[in-house]
């Protein structure tokens, strides 16, 4: 294929795993005798971390160009499940995190959707119908596996998930929840048995595998309300679900 008619390349980077890791990795404990210890990190080495993995990705995926994806401060999927990540609100953030996401933004092609997280921003854009680009989601978080995309976990290699694959690892999500996240899913049902459940479902169409899926929900004991609200909070939102100029978004659901 001549460069004329060849797809530009653009890496859709997870910044917030990235800046939190490297904001992470770089704060130092001192300890100054007679019991006194400090907490410090130095913003301009996280920076140049930021420089090094970003242009590291790009020459090891041969990117032509790249978008790093940040969380908003609002997020949808407080009013589908107001508890979602509470569990996270005591938890220290790494210092210089803050100072790392305005760089991003000013520096590094940063983005920020109103009202979503950076999993939903990367799956829109992965799934966005493109005739000049191809575009490859960058990130070592499992949920991007629920969405049909290339996705590069390590930076080096590039594995491509099909529709069926994303749909089926979404309803397994939904089964299990993520405590992580905040969200329970059914209680006891982890990721063994869960596909258990549902392996042989693999390659069924996500409204049947649906079925079957608040079917278990029926029979642990939880209402067909109660299955939605977990798939919607597990699910990764796709092109057409969100509306940039509104912020709003489409809840999953299928009739």
């Amino acid at each position: 294929m001549s460069d004329k008619y060849k797809k530009k390349r653009v890496l859709l980077i997870d910044g917030d795993i990235l800046l939190y890791k490297i904001a992470l990795n770089n704060e130092i404990d001192t300890h100054w005798g007679d019991g006194l210890w400090t907490l410090h990190c130095d913003e301009k080495v996280c920076k140049a971390d930021v420089d090094a993995v970003i242009d590291d990705l790009g020459s090891s995926l041969s990117a032509d160009d790249y978008v790093v994806a940040l969380t908003d401060k609002n997020n949808f999927r407080k009013d589908v499940l107001p508890s979602y990540k509470n569990n996270r609100r005591e938890k220290r953030k790494p210092m210089v995190l803050k100072a790392l996401r305005d760089y991003v933004i000013e520096k590094h092609n940063g983005v920020v959707w109103k009202n979503l997280e950076a999993d939903d921003v990367l799956g829109i854009m992965a799934t966005e119908p493109t005739l000049h680009e191809e575009r490859i989601i960058v990130s070592i978080d499992k949920d991007l596996r629920t969405v049909p995309c290339n996705l590069s976990a390590n930076g080096v290699t590039i594995e491509q998930i099909p529709e069926r694959l994303a749909d089926y690892q979404f309803m397994v999500q939904t089964l299990t929840g993520d405590k992580v996240d905040g969200y329970d899913g059914i209680d006891g049902v982890g990721i063994v048995t869960a596909e258990k459940l549902i392996k042989k479902y693999t390659n069924v169409k996500l409204k049947d595998l649906w079925k079957v899926v608040k079917g278990i929900y029926k029979d642990k004991g939880y209402s067909e309300k109660e299955a939605l609200q977990q798939a919607r909070v597990a699910h990764i939102l796709r092109h057409g679900e969100y509306n940039k100029k509104t912020g709003k978004v489409k809840l999953w659901q299928i009739k």
